[in-house]
């Protein structure tokens, strides 16, 4: 037969019947045609299959050709490949002078060379439900694939048996697989001989040829497949409910359950409004009714049944090294307070100092909740011997227990911790407008930060530094106070939804658009457009070195913080001596950990390296790219024999900050200092090999200027005013649920 020759194959499915087809290209004559199948296997499978071993797939297909060995794998084709492998006398198989090796034992045979010359096991078994395909990917009911097998192209719904390198299908060990198991999808409807469900993030809709359970729609189910067909439905109805406290890779701990083990692919779905697949990321820790699907003593699915109720708030507290563990904790409290662990509650009188190892007796209990029992008692950290070493803390203080020592947790309704955040953020003798604006500031970002669960591993979502927010290094105060309530649950929004309220210390008289961040490509930072800091805003490109150097050595007379100490700063940076090589070295280090995308390494020719390693000297250091607020983007490090290329404005404040020892502010004093206070400096080179660095303000430079909303509220501008003149096309609402 001559010409384009197509081959079909049925493969029998939940939607009829679904074709594997395989096209063979043109050719000369041939007397028979074969198709895959598990009656015999094509010897053009091989060489993918071989490819772990020694030749590559292209140097094994020059070895093994249709015209030598015929089109199906024989036993003699099987002696030639064991003899190539030098494991013919280890691998035995069964010949009886057969025409074809049959698909189940040339997977005997296989699997056999696998165990002998896989050392480092780069060829796995798969068997998989194909939910769908798309080009040459496959999407599977664990994993998705990339499908290099000659032109095959295998129709969703079906089940398969797989050879899979590195995520890469290299052959094909059952054409239907005796038994896989589809678990816990989501089903939404189910009746008239068809099932709608959710898995793996999309919905699909099969034919069943059997009957469906009752109860099946609305229920998490695992589907299970016989010989390529569905053969059964089975219905997870055991669930319970509570608020989710902390997630790992391995268990979930769930409030008034403690840790419970947890599937690795744990589903996460919607089930009020519109019903969609989501991810552990939007359960809001702490703040959502949250609904588990349980099977086998483990979580196997999460439901989300309503949207979240943002009204608790949980704050990792750091310890003084700046870690999340503590060697030993200490607790007491200005009142009577309990103690309570999952099998036991204590009340304790307030002389009591309860010590953290002596709680933790019983191997199985990994945290305890800390409670005052009068309304307004307070909690607090302490040593030993009951001396107070913070302040007091509202609400409840969780101790946890992990490998590397102990965690404290502080759990406290959303406004009272923000009452103990505005006056660790902002003095107590500012303007009550500024001091509302800062309030609403506040709560927007600990709104996002409630939904990000940065910290789910210890069951928190924000720590209590300027990582995120400072929390209760200041008492609280009445003035602070009443702006948290007199804006109680007010938050800043755009587009309809809660803006990260940004915000610092001190401008240079500019606020930025977010481009010290990478954030200005992405809409949903649209109202961080930046402004002049003076009456009636306004724009200038600074982008410039001629412009911003200008605008550094001629501020304007008309800028809201022109009097404040940080407006302007000077500084010389000496980075001529070794151990301020050392010492970038170490910042460089630390902070590609960090971010990685923003400190590049290459040689003189612009090659990319891998490390700082031997480059040499270092010999001059110069700001390469200026944001339209006049914020240094990249700075550049030229040694002997490399180039680091360094973004985001943290990352560029550390390094310059690493050859300066004193800052000179605007009113003449002194400040010692190891960090830029902002990346809006000029570096100028001087002849003795130092740099002068002139700059101003304090802080990122994007959102909030802190000083900023004091001198307009002195002006006379509301809080409302304030916002909106610091944040672009913003809206205020309410953000109690999302």
């Amino acid at each position: 037969m001559k010409g384009k020759i197509k081959l079909y194959i049925a493969v029998i499915g939940l939607v009829g019947i679904c074709c594997l087809v395989l096209y063979q290209g043109i050719g000369t004559k041939q007397e028979e045609s074969y198709e895959y199948s598990d009656d015999y296997v094509q010897v053009k499978e091989l060489p993918a299959m071989l490819d772990f071993y020694y030749f590559t797939k292209e140097e094994w297909e020059e070895k093994i050709k249709e015209e030598d060995f015929g089109a199906i794998v024989t036993p003699e084709a099987v002696a030639w490949i064991l003899k190539q492998t030098g494991s013919e006398k280890y691998i035995t198989y069964d010949a009886k002078a057969k025409k074809r090796i049959i698909r189940e034992e040339w997977n005997q045979i296989y699997e056999q060379l696998l165990d002998l010359l896989d050392e480092e096991h780069t060829v796995q078994i798969a068997d998989e439900v194909i939910l769908k395909t798309d080009a040459e990917t496959i999407y599977g009911s664990s994993k998705t694939y990339q499908c290099k097998l000659d032109q095959m192209k295998i129709e969703p719904m079906t089940t398969m048996g797989f050879y899979v390198k590195e995520d890469v299908i290299i052959g094909i060990r059952s054409m239907k697989s005796k038994s896989v198991t589809l678990s816990n999808v989501y089903v939404k409807e189910a009746g008239g001989g068809k099932l709608e469900f959710l898995s793996k993030g999309e919905s699909y809709t099969i034919e069943l040829e059997i009957q469906e359970p009752e109860k099946t729609g609305g229920h998490v189910c695992d589907l299970l497949w016989e010989d390529g067909s569905l053969v059964k439905v089975q219905v997870k109805e055991d669930t319970i409910q509570g608020n989710l406290i902390a997630v790992d890779d391995a268990t979930i701990e769930i409030e008034g359950y403690g840790q419970i083990k947890r599937s690795q692919n744990l589903p996460v779905y919607k089930t009020y409004g519109s019903i969609e697949e989501k991810d552990l990321s939007n359960i809001v820790i702490a703040n959502m009714k949250v609904e588990y699907v349980v099977a086998k003593d483990q979580v196997e699915a999460i439901l989300l049944v309503e949207p979240a109720q943002m009204s608790r708030i949980r704050a990792l507290l750091l310890a003084e090294d700046g870690s999340s563990y503590r060697s030993e904790v200490f607790l007491g409290a200005n009142c009577a307070y309990q103690a309570v662990k999952k099998e036991e509650t204590q009340d304790l009188p307030p002389e009591a100092v309860l010590k953290a190892s002596e709680w933790f007796a019983n191997e199985g209990e990994n945290s305890i909740r800390v409670q005052p029992l009068e309304e307004d008692g307070l909690l607090f950290l302490c040593d030993e011997k009951g001396a107070k070493i913070s302040n007091g803390y509202q609400g409840v203080l969780e101790l946890r227990r992990y490998p590397e020592g102990f965690a404290v947790v502080s759990e406290l309704p959303i406004e009272q911790y923000l009452c103990a955040v505005v006056p660790s953020e902002m003095p107590v003798t500012y303007a009550p407008e500024a001091l509302k604006a800062q309030a609403v500031c506040a709560r927007s970002y600990a709104y996002i930060q409630l939904q990000n669960g940065d910290y789910a591993a210890f069951g928190a979502h924000v720590d209590d530094t300027t990582n995120y927010q400072v929390y209760n290094k200041q008492e609280r105060n009445d003035v602070t106070t009443a702006a948290v309530l007199d804006t109680a649950g007010t938050v800043l929004k755009y587009n309809g939804e809660i803006a990260e309220a940004y915000y610092f210390s001190t401008s240079a008289g500019v606020t930025g658009n977010g481009d010290a961040w990478n954030l200005t490509a992405d809409p949903k930072f649209g109202y961080l457009n930046g402004t002049l800091m003076k009456e009636g805003g306004g724009s200038m490109d600074l982008s410039s070195e001629e412009a911003f150097r200008k605008f550094i050595a001629e501020p304007d007379a008309a800028a809201y913080e022109k009097e404040y100490p940080f407006f302007r700063w000077t500084a010389v940076g000496d980075y001529t001596q070794p151990v301020v090589w050392e010492r970038i070295a170490e910042i460089l280090n630390a902070r590609k950990n960090r971010t990685p995308e923003d400190i590049v390494y290459s040689d003189k020719q612009g090659n990319p390296v891998e490390t700082l390693q031997d480059f040499g000297a270092l010999l001059q250091i110069r700001v390469t790219k200026r944001g339209i607020s006049g914020v240094a983007l990249q700075l550049q490090l030229e040694y002997e024999q490399g180039i680091v290329t360094v973004g985001n404005e943290y990352n560029i404040r550390a390094l310059l900050g690493a050859g300066i020892t004193e800052l000179t502010l605007l009113d003449g004093s002194k400040r010692k200092s190891a960090l830029l206070p902002s990346a809006y400096a000029v570096v100028v080179p001087l002849e003795n090999g130092a740099y002068q660095i002139s700059g101003g303000g304090y802080g990122h430079g994007i959102g909030m200027s802190q000083n900023g909303a004091q001198a307009m509220a002195l002006s006379g501008k509301n809080y409302e005013e304030i916002l909106k003149f610091s944040f672009q096309n913003i809206e205020l609402g309410n953000g109690d649920a999302t």
